[in-house]
């Protein structure tokens, strides 16, 4: 709070809906330039038809992009029943 509050022109921060709120009350006051990325439960979703090996790779490279902090990056990964075998392995 002693940050946010300081005299500073913008805050950009990445975390959680709740900090965000407390982030997004204390700029207002001073009407400072803000930049927030919240709460990201990212999914990625693989269908039957989808190419496995492609998949699962952009699976790993993208909940590891930028050390998986980044609102998009992958944090679930949803596989179709009839391809998870294969897709796990």
């Amino acid at each position: 709070a002693d940050l946010v509050s300081s005299p500073i022109n913008m805050v950009a921060m990445t975390g959680s809906s709740a900090v965000g709120r407390k982030i997004m009350r204390e700029c207002a006051d001073d009407l400072k330039r803000l930049v927030l990325e919240l709460g990201g439960k990212d999914p990625m979703v693989v269908f039957a038809d989808a190419d496995l090996d492609k998949a699962a790779e952009d699976a790993v490279t993208f909940s590891l992009f930028n050390c998986g902090q980044v609102c998009c990056s992958v944090e679930r990964i949803y596989v179709e029943e009839t391809v998870a075998d294969t897709f796990a392995e």
